[in-house]
């Protein structure tokens, strides 16, 4: 009889699998905003917004590309993808750099969230790669 539950080399494709759809949807999810809600208000923040609202299109892109390279675990692309998911970070971090009481809790709150969820995004795809040969 054989067992439903996957085994070893089994689950790592799901696991990389999971990493990668996590990664579209984290780059999407920070693309859009970073486009449409373009806000200058006379600070030198301006140029952040300007840098992150070309990057973060250009991590979507460049992840939605190398995903089908990626899917069946080969490892340059999963390594890309990881370092494009690493890279996304970086707009998260202006919450961090205001002196405290300048943006509203609710901003470091949901920046570490997003933190967060692309260092699992690239952990999983880690896993699931192909190991090295």
């Amino acid at each position: 009889m054989s067992s439903a539950v996957p085994t070893g080399a089994a689950r790592r494709p799901i696991v990389l699998r999971i990493g990668l759809v996590l990664a579209i949807v984290l780059s999407l999810g920070g693309a859009i905003p970073a486009v449409f809600e373009i806000g200058f208000d006379g600070t030198g923040w301006d140029v952040v917004v300007v840098l992150v609202a070309i990057v973060s299109p250009l991590i979507l892109v460049a992840t939605i590309v190398l995903v089908p390279f990626a899917w069946r675990g080969r490892r340059a692309p999963s390594l890309v993808i990881i370092a494009l998911q690493l890279a996304a970070i970086l707009p998260a971090l202006p919450p961090y750099l205001h002196a405290p009481g300048q943006l509203p809790p609710e901003a470091a709150i949901s920046a570490t969230i997003g933190i967060a969820l692309n260092i699992i995004s690239a952990a999983l795809i880690a896993l699931g790669m192909q190991p090295r040969r």
